[in-house]
């Protein structure tokens, strides 16, 4: 009897922890608890790892659970059939029922069996159905959790070459003016040889390409804001022009005349103010014979009228030109490298919004790399070779930055000058130019001007790059443990019907534990010991004449009680056994 009641426990407190175990999985899943347990893993061995460390928990879990289910099997099938044997039940219900236990394929023919003779078609199907939840617990089991890759990142420093640098770093040693010839040769470059340069942004880059992933960078945008410049006083006989720098302040520039649609970039030195301090010009000072959408009302104040004569015509034309003011400013934003390329992934859009013409409003550069830029782009050269010539106040011969400029803006120098050689062209303007246009092209001029002298570095005109440290998002892949949904639905139901059926089957709750069977199960053996032992069911047995299934199952349909009487005397020493029939 001890022995039949610490079974009965263990019975019970193993399928209650079933439940508990697919409960605690359930509420993992709910909460993602279980992606807290990763492993991490280099390139080298990705297609190894995850093989190994999925098949070895699949293992690993579906051994247990078969070994665990295999112990409730036992205790369960045990108590089962002695409580079964205790009961006054049909003897056919006791074979039928003792054999259902064999296993899932005897449990469905002793339940297709209750279809012609029923003798318990309740605790047939209930073992039937106890039998299917082990299965259902062996097939999830290699399921249920299982090693998922992923995608993941930590974030670690790397040296960087810097794009953008402190304003101190132009200084006057750095003769800008000869690298502008090479402005050109930008636009013909790969994104592989032009890393730290992006359109009109400025950014580190990285030293290494050794890690996967993305770095968070400096990236510096250049913008430019340009206004026409009023109250210019030109003089044709001088091929000068008085330009008004401040409230009280003039200073005289070369101004040749210049053809229709050109841009040309005017040079201008250092301007000394009364308190004897060196002040210079905020950004680039140009000259303009396109058209311009300008207000009617300050088209007087804003523009300039040049004569150009052509020979053998008597009245020369008259060109309209304007002095525009362009001044640079830069900002800094974080920006998103490629590691593998170099390439700028994303930054901070700044777009040139000027949408009309406005007035200049006059200011001095408090910052070196304006006037750096302004001077160099405003460098002299005759490397074009592109020389309009006609009287001698109107030879005009733009430079490599004057013809980039356009070139930026949608003008063709080349062309405009094989016209004026060949095709008798006539010096009146096509070419409207909008204020937007222009500032991205001093812009973008500006900003590949400071790539081209850091790729130099001061050795051949250029500036030093500096150094600077990155912060990149290292991805790499990892295994993380996964609850998947469907098995674990399937798992918890399976363990919750288990347990439910578990103590219908050994009925839990009778409370009448002094009663045992006479013999543990029903097999040949026991059997042939009761037949010896009772007359009754010889006779019953004697009549079958044929002892097919359905014949033998008719001929026990009656009552029988195997039982086991544990008396006091019995506990005693003195045991009193009986069966009834």
């Amino acid at each position: 009897m001890r022995n039949g009641l610490f079974s009965a426990r263990a019975c019970y407190i193993l399928h209650g922890m079933l439940v508990m175990i697919h409960v605690v999985l359930v509420i993992f899943y709910a909460r993602h608890w279980e992606h807290h347990v990763t492993f991490s893993f280099t390139p080298t061995n990705n297609d190894f790892w995850p093989v190994v460390l999925s098949a070895s928990l699949q293992a690993f879990y579906t051994d247990l659970i078969q070994i665990y289910t295999a112990v409730l099997l036992f205790l369960t099938q045990q108590l089962a059939i002695s409580r079964t044997l205790v009961r006054r039940l049909k003897l056919t219900a006791i074979h039928d029922i003792s054999g259902a236990w064999a296993g899932l394929g005897s449990a469905l023919s002793s339940v297709w069996r209750q279809t012609d003779i029923p003798a318990s078609c309740w605790t047939t199907s209930a073992v039937a159905t106890y039998l299917a939840s082990i299965t259902v617990l062996h097939v999830t089991s290699s399921t249920l959790l299982q090693f998922q890759t992923f995608n993941t990142s930590i974030t670690t420093s790397v040296p960087t070459t810097l794009g953008w640098l402190d304003d101190s770093s132009y200084g006057s040693f750095a003769n800008l003016g000869l690298v502008t010839p090479s402005l050109p040769v930008v636009n013909h470059l790969t994104g592989l040889v032009s890393a730290g340069l992006a359109n009109i942004t400025l950014y580190d880059t990285l030293k290494t390409n050794a890690i996967a992933g993305n770095a968070t960078v400096n990236a510096t945008t250049v913008t430019s804001h340009c206004g026409l410049i009023p109250n210019v006083t030109y003089s044709a006989n001088t091929s000068t022009a008085i330009v008004p720098f401040g409230p009280n302040s003039f200073r005289m520039l070369n101004a040749s005349t210049l053809w229709p649609d050109q841009i040309h970039i005017v040079p201008w030195v250092e301007y000394e103010d009364p308190y004897n301090e060196v002040m210079e010009l905020n950004g680039v000072y140009l000259m303009v014979s396109t058209l311009l959408e300008v207000e009617p009302s300050v088209q007087d104040e804003v523009a300039i009228n040049m004569t150009w004569a052509i020979p053998g015509v008597v009245t020369p034309y008259v060109i309209q030109v304007y002095f525009v003011q362009c001044s640079l400013s830069a900002n800094t934003t974080d920006g998103m490298v490629d590691m593998q390329t170099n390439s700028l992934l994303s930054s901070t859009s700044i777009s040139q919004t000027s949408t009309q013409w406005e007035m200049n409003q006059f200011e001095w550069s408090n910052t070196s790399w304006q006037a750096q830029i302004g001077s160099a782009l405003a460098t002299p050269d005759s490397s074009s070779g592109i020389i309009f010539g006609g009287t001698p106040s109107q030879i005009t011969e733009l430079s490599v930055a004057d013809e980039y400029i356009m070139s930026l803006v949608g003008l063709n120098l080349t062309d405009e000058y094989s016209q004026f050689l060949y095709d008798d062209a006539r010096p009146i303007s096509n070419f409207t130019l909008r204020p937007d246009e222009l500032e991205f092209a001093v812009a973008r001029a500006a900003a590949q001007l400071i790539w081209i002298a850091g790729q130099l570095g001061t050795s051949n005109g250029g500036i030093e790059l500096g150094n600077g440290t990155a912060y990149v998002n290292e991805e790499f892949i990892a295994l993380r443990l996964n609850i998947n949904l469907l098995p674990l639905a399937f798992a918890t139901s399976a363990s919750v019907i288990m347990l439910g059926l578990a103590l219908h089957l050994t009925r839990a709750l009778d409370a009448s534990h002094d009663i045992q069977a006479a013999i543990p199960n029903i097999g040949v053996l026991q059997l042939l010991w009761l037949g010896h032992r009772s007359a009754s069911i010889n006779e019953v047995l004697e009549d079958v004449q044929h002892p097919t299934e359905a014949n033998l199952r008719r001929a026990g349909m009656i009552d029988v009680c195997l039982t086991k009487t544990m008396s006091d005397e019995e506990e005693l020493g003195g045991p009193t056994n009986g069966l009834s029939w």
